[in-house]
């Protein structure tokens, strides 16, 4: 039996990484993803912007069903640009959310674009922008995920 949480953030990552301009986005994001903390993946030298960073959220209580549990586990979707100027990383980082936003919602009534093996269903939180400072030498916008998962035989 594959972990259905690892399947889960796997078909995030693979939708993260469409985040291309091919693909009608306004960012290559998408060519650059890293997990971990951020201030870890900040402490890198060989680094490129802007770029994504997947880290861990919160896991609320999951739902019990029949033979099954709804498990939801949280990410956080770190957007990340480099300040080159003060005036343009908010714009930098109104791309980003622009971008995230259309990878990660999926509009009602359309099948499951995260694939079978995916998450039933993802919900996004509200995002929150950081402005570069307090240590963090770059602009970030932080959006809250939702993996819903089913776990079978619980």
């Amino acid at each position: 039996m594959k972990n259905p949480i690892e399947l889960a953030h796997q078909a995030l990552l693979a939708r993260l990484g469409q985040i291309v301009p091919s693909n009608g986005f306004l960012s290559d994001a998408g060519t650059r993803i890293r997990h971990g903390w951020l201030q870890d993946v900040l402490a890198e030298h060989d680094l490129a912007y802007p770029l994504l960073v997947v880290q861990p959220g919160e896991y609320p209580p999951p739902l019990n069903g029949s033979g099954c549990v709804l498990a939801n586990i949280g990410r956080r979707v770190i957007g990340v640009v480099r300040p080159d100027h003060p005036d343009t990383y908010q714009a930098e980082l109104d791309m980003l959310y622009v971008d995230l936003i259309a990878a990660l919602q999926v509009p009602e009534g359309l099948p499951n674009p995260w694939g079978p093996l995916g998450p039933s269903r993802v919900t996004i939180g509200s995002a929150k922008p950081f402005p570069p400072g307090e240590g963090i030498a770059a602009g970030t916008i932080l959006i809250p995920v939702q993996l819903h998962v089913i776990i079978n035989g619980a």
